[in-house]
């Protein structure tokens, strides 16, 4: 059925909706619903391979199709439906449940659906009605693909326990009661419940989502409470784990705590899950440590007054050198220590240049820079302003290794 033709509506109408739904902000609405379904504790970095990210992917993708189906009067083609099906496939590897992804295609099915209610109009009549079951239409095919993709990858012999070991984690980690589902997990995973428990982020730099289930079930097989999060492996293990073998792997990068009570597990993953993130970004690889990010996880334990920082120091500065030069500079001085020769050098820029470009980031921020305090909250600024941009770049801009 053409929903854009074969109704009754008049041009100011269709055209009312077309703007409406070209104008639906899809990538505020994705974050939104991602955040709601967000299970196992995870990092307050964005980092590749999330399951946030997968999450966003897939409501994305969902609120796409149903839009394009209304503006075109053509539903899903063959290709559209395969990237439907590989990207709930990737949410499978990631570690969502079904009903999780289901959940992010019923959300966009209702929110484009408001959408159409939006252009509702006192002249409308009944022209709307054939527009409102489009993304029902969408959610009947939505489904039966999601089916197929979970049921396709649960046959994967790496997939086999790990959706029981990221549930266990789940509720480990959460401090949920204790139940016989919990106790019957754990003797089939044949992990040790009681604990005390250490808890691990790792990732292979480079390895696909099957190279991350592998890792997690060969940790099981270890006697580890391991689940694969898509380009991640998170879970926890007794004091006595060795790591030596896994180590052996040189693109391996692992994070660690010791052992952790039940109250701080939660806090303790997603410091990990930040560390791990930062390691990437940063180049390194085999086993890292709180205190090799020590600045930036602390901020990232406080964004909004890592935020604050942000704004107070490189706010003006950006709004009045759209250019970025000033922001540069200061980047630059808070590299080299606030060595002013050391930074000319790396600018490049004359002294003099650094001097006047100093004159007015203190007169744009109120910052005195010979002022030790002041310096420190300038290289906050920046830590977390980079902090924040590699991991941004490093969701968007690198998509998901396939599994070959």
């Amino acid at each position: 059925m053409d929903a854009m033709t074969r109704t009754a509506a008049g041009p100011a109408a269709v055209g009312r909706l077309r703007s409406v739904l070209r104008g639906l902000d899809s990538e505020s609405l994705a974050r939104q619903v991602a955040c709601k379904l967000s299970g196992a504790p995870v990092g307050r970095i964005a980092g590749r391979g999330c399951q946030a990210g997968v999450m966003e992917d897939m409501v994305r993708r969902s609120l796409d199709l149903a839009r394009n189906w209304l503006l075109s009067g053509q539903g899903p083609d063959e290709a559209a439906l395969s990237d439907l099906y590989e990207t709930a496939r990737e949410a499978a590897r990631h570690g969502l449940a079904a009903e999780d992804v289901i959940r992010a295609c019923s959300g966009a099915a209702r929110a484009v659906r408001s959408t159409v209610l939006e252009a509702d109009s006192p002249e409308s009549g009944a022209w709307l009605l054939p527009h409102l079951e489009v993304p029902w239409a969408f959610l009947d095919i939505a489904l039966t693909t999601v089916t197929r993709a979970f049921a396709d990858q649960r046959d994967l012999p790496s997939a086999h326990g790990n959706s029981r070991a990221a549930t266990l984690f789940a509720r480990v980690c959460a401090q949920s009661a204790t139940t016989v589902e919990d106790l019957d997990r754990a003797e089939r995973l044949g992990f040790r419940l009681a604990g005390p428990h250490c808890p691990f982020v790792a990732a292979v730099v480079g390895g696909s989502a099957a190279a991350h289930s592998g890792l997690a079930a060969r940790l099981r097989s270890a006697g580890a409470l391991a689940c694969a999060d898509g380009h991640r492996v998170a879970g926890l293990t007794g004091p006595d784990f060795d790591w030596a073998g896994p180590l052996a792997d040189s693109a391996l990068i692992l994070a660690t705590e010791s052992a952790t009570s039940d109250t701080g597990l939660a806090d303790a993953v997603g410091n990990l899950h930040d560390l791990v993130t930062l390691a990437i970004g940063d180049g390194r690889r085999g086993r890292i440590r709180l205190d090799d990010f020590l600045t930036e996880i602390m901020l990232a334990n406080s964004p909004r007054l890592a935020d604050s920082i942000v704004r107070r120091v490189l706010g003006l500065l950006d709004a009045e050198d759209p250019s970025g030069t000033l922001s540069q500079t200061l980047r630059s001085l808070a590299a080299h220590g606030f060595n002013r020769t050391e930074a000319a050098a790396a600018l490049p820029a004359h002294r003099n240049t650094l001097l006047y470009r100093i004159n007015r980031i203190e007169k744009l921020s109120g910052l005195d820079l010979d002022r030790h305090a002041h310096r420190e909250l300038a290289r906050l600024a920046v830590v977390w302003s980079d902090t924040v941009s590699s991991g941004n770049r490093a969701r968007h801009d690198h998509g998901p290794a396939t599994d070959g």
